[in-house]
């Protein structure tokens, strides 16, 4: 029996000064860009109370199966905004990591927002306490 090579995509180390972009990494640009459309539909969807600039943040893990854990609120707007954007991110079940994603779990920094416009923003920096990789997408919408 023959083994099958798997390669996947790696990260550049924290400080190497190489971007993390759709085009260096595009397993794992497709994969954030899936995620972040899943949860702006989320959000347009939801019929709650919000002002416009209101906007609220959420960082947690997602593992390799998809599932959410250690969900924390890192940007205050209000009380019951914040908990209504933590149960927005809570209703939409992460993606299974995909083919050629090499890790365990990822750490996400998820920012949902209401403005006079859409936008998807994502970028991957590293936390300075643990110099582990941090994923952001920030979700903002007119609806």
């Amino acid at each position: 029996m023959f083994q099958i090579p798997v390669s996947g995509e790696e990260f550049p180390p924290v400080g190497a000064g190489i971007e993390v972009t759709k085009e260096t990494n595009p397993i794992y640009w497709g994969y954030f860009e899936d995620y972040a459309s899943l949860l702006k539909d989320a959000l347009e969807a939801s019929h709650i109370f919000r002002l416009r600039g209101w906007g609220s943040s959420c960082e947690f893990i997602v593992t390799r199966s998809g599932e959410i854990k250690g969900i924390k609120t890192s940007v205050f707007q209000n009380e019951y905004f914040d908990e209504k954007v933590k149960n927005i991110i809570l209703s939409v079940r992460p993606l299974p990591f995909r083919d050629g994603m090499n890790m365990d779990e990822m750490r996400f920094r998820v920012y949902l927002g209401y403005e006079r416009y859409n936008e998807i923003n994502i970028s991957v920096g590293s936390s300075f306490i643990d110099n582990k990789k941090t994923f952001s997408l920030m979700i903002i919408t007119n609806k």
